[in-house]
């Protein structure tokens, strides 16, 4: 969509964004992986909480943990449809864009070559952040994308959630009147995320609204 957005301010606008499953389907292939192993029929719609570990009914803490470096995981795993063209569209208009995520320290390497491979308008070396707890942000991004809600709980920052089963309570009403000048947003893809980043740059006014 066409940016009716004002862009002149102090300092460019700062768009964090998740990696995994906001950028890519991690989720999806790690459950296919998992019902191949174990000829179960584990879905999306059945991870319900964020803790994902409790729905692998199979497997030891260890071996669960053990999905998120496989490499059959990793050797299928995609970008989400739009996800490159709306970071891309804002890169382009000036945005500093900067891929966020928690990651097990031996699997940072490749993820970064694979975030270069898909995002060739970034630079990996100054665009990634590998991070516990991202409220330790604080005041530098103006936009988060992710699909965790406690993520986004408290910072100062308009929040994009993205859209899973596992997130589906506990974002509409969680913050204190403080947090009343940032937007928040539950968006169902990229299309409707390139929405919400328009009119928070267009508006930037603490109002709540629904894609």
């Amino acid at each position: 969509m066409e940016l009716k957005a004002n862009l002149k301010r102090p300092r460019p606008w700062r768009i964090g964004v998740d990696c995994d499953n906001v950028i890519n389907n991690l989720a999806e292939n790690i459950i296919d992986v998992y019902n191949k192993d174990y000829n179960d029929n584990l879905s999306i719609a059945d991870i319900t909480t964020y803790n994902m570990r409790q729905f692998f009914k199979n497997v030891s803490p260890d071996k669960f943990c053990d999905y998120f470096t496989d490499k059959r995981v990793w050797d299928n795993i995609k970008v989400l449809e739009n996800c490159v063209a709306t970071l891309k569209k804002y890169h382009d208009l000036g945005c500093e864009i900067y891929i966020v995520t928690a990651t097990d320290p031996q699997n940072i390497s490749s993820k970064s070559a694979w975030l270069q491979e898909q995002l060739p308008f970034l630079n990996m070396y100054d665009s990634l952040i590998v991070i516990k707890n991202k409220q330790m942000l604080g005041r530098g991004i103006d936009i988060l994308i992710d699909d965790c809600v406690d993520n986004l709980v408290d910072g100062y920052y308009h929040k994009i959630l993205f859209d899973y089963p596992w997130n589906r309570h506990g974002f509409e009403s969680y913050e204190s009147n403080i947090h009343t000048l940032y937007q928040k947003y539950r968006c169902k893809n990229w299309n409707d995320i390139d929405k919400a980043i328009n009119t928070i740059m267009e508006t930037e006014i603490g109002i709540e609204i629904y894609l």
